[in-house]
C-alpha cells in the first residue's frame, strides 16, 4: 500500500488544528463553569434593599451568611469582626429563584439528539430518575444562573407518566453535590380526551376525539392498582416501586395540561387512587376551575406568561393576566419557563404577571418561595431568613425588570459563584472587534 506522505502531512495539520481549536473551546467552556469554593469565611451584605421572599422588604438592611447558611438579616444586624464586608449602597438583595419544571442539564441542543435525553421510549416510565441524566458541565446553567435562576427542579418529558423529578442547585462538580431533593414529584402528561388537529385542506384546527384514551386510562389505572397491592414480598418491579413515595404522601404527581376538562379528570383519577399531592402544571385553562383550585388547595405551576392565548378569540392579554386572577382567588401560584435556552428569563415571566395586577412581593415569590413550598425545601430555599441556605443574589435594580435586572453577585450556600457564561464570553469577546 503506498502512502501519499504530502496528503498525510496535511491531514494530520487539520486534525491538528481542529484538536487545538476543540481544546480552546472545552477549555473556555469548563472555565465559565469551574464551580465556585466552599465559603471560608463570614460574609456580610450591607446597606442594602432586602427582598424576602415571603412578602417583606427591608429597606437599608443586612444580611450575613456563615458557612453557607443564613445567621443574620435585618435592618440592625450584629456583624462578625472578621466578616467579609460588601457595602450594598442601596442595591437589591433577593432569594435565588427557582426554576419549576425545567429540562436544564437534560438538553443541550433541541435539533441534535444525542444532546437530549430528557426522555424514554415508552409510555409509562415513572422508574426514570432526573438525577441520573443530569448533567453538571451543561453550558447553559451558567447562562441561566446569570439573571437570578439558581436552583431548578429538573423534570423528565415524554410519554404518558415521564418519570421522576430532581431538585438541583446550578453550580457543582458533580450530580450528587447539585442534588438537593431527589424524586421529589412523579410527572404525568394527561392523555387528552379531545386533541387539536391541524386540517390541511381547510387550513385551519380542529378538535377531535383521542381513539386511544380509554386504551390510556385503563392502562393507569391497572398500574396505579398494581402498585397499592405491590408488597415486600411480591417480584421487584423497578415500575411499581417508583410509585411508593407518591402512593404514600411523600411526593407530588405534577399533572401537565393546559385543558381544565383534563384536569377535572386528573383530578377524579388522583382521588380513585387516593393520591393526595397534586399540582397542575400548564394550566392555560386554569380560570375555568378556578374554585376547585381555591377550596382544594391544589397549587398551579404556569407554563410562561409570554405566549399567545391558545384560543384565537381569547382576550391578547389572558396568558398576562392568569396568574393574577388565580391570586387574587386564593390560589397557590408558581410560574415557570418552558424550555432551556431562555429559561434565565424566568424573572421577566413573573415581571410581566406583577404588570397585569400580581403585587410585587408575590410576583417574586411566585418564582422563589412559592416553589420552594411545593418542591419540600420552603426551610432550605425561596427566602432570606435565619437558618436557610444561602443561596441569593444581589441585583443593582429590580431583578423583575429588564431594565434593572444587572447581577453583580450571586452565592450558592455561601460560595460566590461565576456570572459568566458562553454570551459574555461572546460579548466580550466582539465588542472590541467593532469599537476600534
Amino acid at each position: 500500500m503506498r502512502i501519499d506522505l504530502h496528503r498525510w502531512n496535511q491531514h494530520s495539520r487539520v486534525l491538528a488544528l481542529l484538536g487545538g481549536l476543540c481544546a480552546l473551546t472545552l477549555g473556555s467552556a469548563l472555565a465559565a463553569q469551574t464551580p465556585a469554593p466552599p465559603q471560608r469565611e463570614a460574609i456580610a451584605l450591607i446597606g442594602g434593599t432586602l427582598h424576602l421572599g415571603n412578602g417583606e422588604v427591608i429597606e437599608s438592611g443586612s444580611l450575613v451568611f456563615v458557612d453557607g447558611r443564613i445567621s443574620a438579616v435585618g435592618a440592625r444586624v450584629q456583624l462578625p469582626a472578621d466578616a467579609q464586608r460588601i457595602e450594598l449602597d442601596g442595591r437589591h438583595v433577593y432569594p435565588g429563584l427557582v426554576l419549576l419544571d425545567s429540562p436544564l442539564g437534560l438538553v443541550e441542543v433541541d435539533a441534535v439528539k444525542a444532546t437530549v435525553d430528557s426522555s424514554e421510549l415508552g409510555e409509562i416510565n415513572p422508574s426514570v430518575r432526573s438525577a441520573d441524566a443530569y448533567n453538571v458541565d451543561s453550558e447553559l446553567l451558567p447562562v441561566t444562573r446569570f439573571n437570578g435562576v439558581l436552583t431548578a427542579q429538573i423534570a423528565p418529558a415524554g410519554g404518558i407518566i415521564s418519570g421522576r423529578s430532581a431538585v438541583m442547585q446550578l453550580d457543582a462538580w458533580t450530580a450528587e453535590e447539585a442534588l438537593l431533593r431527589a424524586d421529589d414529584g412523579i410527572w404525568l402528561n394527561w392523555p387528552p380526551a379531545r386533541a387539536a388537529e391541524f386540517d390541511f385542506s381547510t387550513f385551519s384546527v380542529k378538535m377531535v376525539d383521542n381513539p386511544r384514551y380509554g386504551e390510556q386510562l385503563q392502562a393507569l389505572d391497572d398500574l396505579f392498582a398494581q402498585a397499592r397491592s405491590h408488597g415486600p414480598a411480591s417480584e421487584p418491579n423497578l415500575k411499581l416501586e417508583a410509585l411508593n413515595t407518591l402512593l404514600a404522601g411523600q411526593a407530588r404527581l405534577y399533572v401537565r395540561t393546559e385543558l381544565a376538562a383534563d384536569f377535572e379528570r386528573a383530578l377524579d383519577f388522583a382521588s380513585r387512587h387516593r393520591i393526595e399531592s397534586i399540582a397542575w402544571v400548564g394550566a392555560a385553562e386554569a380560570e375555568s376551575l378556578i374554585d376547585i383550585l381555591a377550596s382544594r388547595q391544589i397549587p398551579v405551576v404556569l407554563g410562561s406568561t409570554h405566549r399567545l392565548p391558545i384560543y384565537a378569540d381569547s382576550p391578547f392579554d389572558q396568558p398576562y393576566r392568569l396568574a393574577a386572577r388565580l391570586h387574587q382567588a386564593g390560589v397557590t401560584v408558581a410560574v415557570s419557563h418552558e424550555g432551556t435556552m431562555n429559561a434565565r428569563n424566568l424573572a421577566f415571566q413573573a415581571g410581566t404577571a406583577r404588570a397585569y395586577g400580581v403585587p410585587s412581593e408575590q410576583a417574586l415569590a411566585m418564582i422563589s418561595s412559592v416553589p420552594a413550598q411545593l418542591l419540600g425545601l420552603a426551610d432550605e430555599l425561596g427566602t432570606l431568613k435565619v437558618g436557610a441556605r444561602a443561596t441569593l443574589f444581589v441585583s443593582e435594580g429590580d431583578a423583575l425588570d429588564m431594565a434593572g435586572n444587572r447581577l453583580t453577585h450571586a452565592f450558592i450556600d455561601g460560595r460566590q459563584v461565576d456570572l459568566e457564561g458562553r454570551q459574555q464570553q461572546l460579548y466580550e469577546r466582539y465588542r472590541g472587534r467593532y469599537t476600534e
